[in-house]
């Protein structure tokens, strides 16, 4: 009888599968086949049942898992009435769906996943009158309440008698929801973990955790692994022994991730604690131990929340991205901030290309006023903005960011620095502003540790005919940090050049006096914070005081930024400053805007004359 049940069984899952495949048509001698296939099983269910003990004399024969599909290990015999709603199935179904047999199809498709219910019920009934065979896949709970994956092949009666069904119902839960190498849940298992605890009680509390190995990659192409597999399978058993088995997923890119009930943060946290403990343990390898780095994020949810399961899934990509930027080690939790934070990354960073593939870097300018030559404008400071299409023009906090972060810094300033040194040979400016009027323009820590900087400079000035000597970079105490070496090197070959060094900020830092010895620079930006309620602060007098004495007597020009009042202007005259930048002269304006707007002379923008 088992050769019998086997010989039906292939001829329906080769024939049902061939028709899904598109590869063979249903001809005469098909239909005729399948009509006895089918006549042949639902007698086998109606008179003899199969014994469950039938397979047992295969047990002591070493077979590989695709032996025993052929060997119908995971099929069941499914036969159906249309009259009366009649289910039957072969005895072997209680033993791989751990559940007693439904006895009707609408009992049975209960225990479908609610998506593919209506789907799998219209289909057979469909397919009760009909000649030829169907296939369908969809997804059911099994008695311990796994989901599984069945692929249900079926023989329609045709014009044989009642409308009914017979047919295969085969287990594809391996294929469909198990990673192939590591043997663990796959992303398909774990959208379907994350919908059914969205479904749960309103009010529950469910957390999603990814685990990423940062280095496992380089480890993997070490002389301590002979192939990537061979370190997914290790990883993937540490965690098994851990985890609940049934809940744990494989990703790519040596990522895992779990769907977990807990009951408050502070269970959540026990609960992770030894996760942490065993991915600090080294691994043990013919070759030496190795250690794993890891960062582990975490998104809490609610069960009934209105949010989707991919919705999930990119806050926890997203929390272990930010993570791995912080250094490895430690549990990250998703939070809004962290998400508002990747939006404006994000934003800026779409900002950022559509300005540079439609001439969207716009070049503002705010002039520098001489006080002690009358009001007269020595400079003007380039200022980078974008075009933005929703929004008009996007100020720096909008896109500076993501700039650095994506390294698009260096072709934003390339396309502002070409615009401003332009600034410097048109016969427009010239005529109204003088042949010695400066251009300063800000370097970002990312071009001054750029070793190519020095030559591109170079390259522009000459380009536009400027003179270098007009020429003001500037640049900040922290990016001179990141690279010290490096941007000293650039430093020394601009001046070299005759382009001056500004150090913008000043004060802001921690080191700014060991920085007045020891950089090559021409000019002090003192900081808007050393500015502000000047007039009201005797400390902040002093240090203002101080530091204008100090730069004079290091021969370094002083320009003092952020001045705003006419009270402020006048104290820090009184204490010795020439060179003023701030709204209290003019506002940046795009360039093309400036020969309309401002003189070569400039007064307080107050009505009120301000005596000097």
């Amino acid at each position: 009888m088992r050769r019998t049940v086997q010989a039906l069984c292939h001829d329906i899952r080769d024939l049902a599968d061939e028709l899904a495949a598109e590869s063979a048509s249903l001809d005469e001698k098909r239909l005729t086949h399948l009509s006895t296939c089918r006549r042949a099983l639902s007698d086998l269910l109606q008179t003899t049942p199969i014994p469950e003990n039938a397979g047992a004399a295969l047990d002591n024969i070493p077979l590989s898992q695709y032996e025993r599909m052929l060997l119908c290990e995971h099929d069941v015999i499914w036969h159906w009435e249309a009259q009366g709603d009649a289910l039957t199935l072969s005895s072997h179904w209680q033993a791989l769906y751990h559940g007693t047999p439904a006895d009707s199809l609408t009992q049975w498709c209960q225990t479908l996943h609610p998506r593919d219910r209506d789907r799998v019920h219209a289909l057979c009934h469909q397919a009760a009158s009909a000649q030829g065979v169907s296939r369908v896949e969809c997804r059911l709970r099994d008695g311990q309440g796994q989901w599984r994956f069945i692929r249900l092949r079926i023989v329609g009666n045709g014009a044989e008698g009642q409308p009914g069904l017979t047919g295969v119902v085969s287990d594809i839960t391996h294929e469909r929801y198990r990673d192939p190498v590591t043997g663990l849940g796959n992303s398909e298992l774990l959208n379907q973990l994350l919908e059914d605890a969205l479904a749960d009680t309103a009010g529950t509390r469910h957390a999603l955790v990814k685990i990423t190995m940062v280095n496992a990659t380089l480890l993997s192409e070490s002389e301590h692994f002979n192939n990537t597999r061979e370190l997914e399978t290790r990883i993937a058993d540490l965690l098994a022994d851990l985890l609940p088995a049934g809940r744990l997923i494989a990703l790519p890119g040596f990522s895992y991730a779990l769907v977990t009930p807990f009951q408050c943060q502070t269970a959540l946290k026990r609960f992770l604690e030894p996760l942490q403990q065993m991915l600090g343990m080294p691994l043990e390898t013919p070759t030496g131990r190795v250690w794993l780095s890891h960062v582990v994020g975490v998104v809490p949810f609610d069960g009934g929340c209105h949010v989707g399961a991919e919705t999930l899934r990119k806050r926890a990509r997203l929390t272990v991205n930010n993570a791995s930027g912080t250094g490895v080690g430690g549990i990250h939790y998703y939070s809004d901030e962290l998400y508002e934070r990747a939006r404006r990354a994000s934003r800026g960073e779409q900002l950022i290309r559509a300005a540079l593939a439609c001439d969207g870097v716009l070049c503002f300018l705010q002039p520098i006023v001489s006080v002690r030559e009358g009001g007269r404008v020595v400079a003007f400071e380039a200022l980078m903005r974008l075009r933005d299409g929703e929004e008009g023009i996007a100020l720096p906090g909008a896109f500076i960011e993501a700039a650095e972060s994506t390294g698009l810094i260096h072709q934003l300033s390339q396309q502002l620095i070409d615009k401003a040194l332009h600034i410097l040979v048109d016969p427009a400016f010239t005529d109204r502003f003088g042949q010695d009027f400066v251009i300063n323009i800000n370097l970002s820590r990312h071009q001054l540790k750029d070793v190519m900087l020095v030559d591109d400079m170079m390259t522009l000035i000459h380009k536009h005919g400027a003179d270098p000597r007009r020429v003001n970079l500037e640049i900040t105490e922290s990016a001179v940090l990141a690279e010290p070496a490096i941007a000293l090197r650039n430093l020394v070959r601009l001046r070299e050049h005759g382009i001056s060094i500004a150090l913008d900020d000043f004060g802001s830092g921690y080191s700014s006096l060991s920085q007045l010895c020891e950089l090559p620079l021409d000019c002090i930006k003192i900081d808007r914070r050393f500015v502000m309620d000047l007039e009201h602060e005797p400390r902040k007098r002093h240090v203002m005081t101080s530091v204008i004495d100090l730069c004079r007597r290091l021969e370094f020009r002083v320009v003092v930024e952020g001045v705003e009042e006419c009270a402020t202007l006048r104290t820090v005259c009184d204490m010795g400053a020439e060179q003023i930048q701030g709204f209290i002269y003019a506002r940046p304006m795009p360039s093309q805007d400036v020969l309309g707007r401002l003189n070569a002379t400039l007064l307080p923008m107050p009505s009120q004359p301000v005596s000097l």
